[in-house]
């Protein structure tokens, strides 16, 4: 299990993560800690590298992180908390 630092993001963006001991079979959750009245946050596009130039010789992941509205549609606006992951 993994938990990266606290972050604050308006709409999307996409994110790289590594280390922590994460493994190639990883589901990973983004815990909320703050968002406006009906928004949320939607991972999506989920990739895994076993070794690549931003870590070599370990696991790491890019993932999409988008602000959501409770229908699913982005939204331009803010979020906080941060990624965490458990092996599976």
């Amino acid at each position: 299990m993994a938990t990266w630092s606290t972050i604050t993001q308006t709409g999307g963006g996409q994110w790289w993560v590594a280390g922590g001991n994460i493994t190639n079979h990883e589901v990973f959750a983004f815990t909320l800690q703050g968002a406006e009245h009906n928004v949320g946050a939607l991972i999506s596009d989920v990739t895994v590298f076993l070794d690549e130039d931003n870590a070599p010789n370990q696991t790491s992941y890019i993932l999409n992180l988008n602000a959501v509205d409770n229908f699913l549609n982005p939204v331009d606006l803010g979020i906080t908390g941060n990624f965490e992951s458990n092996g599976v």
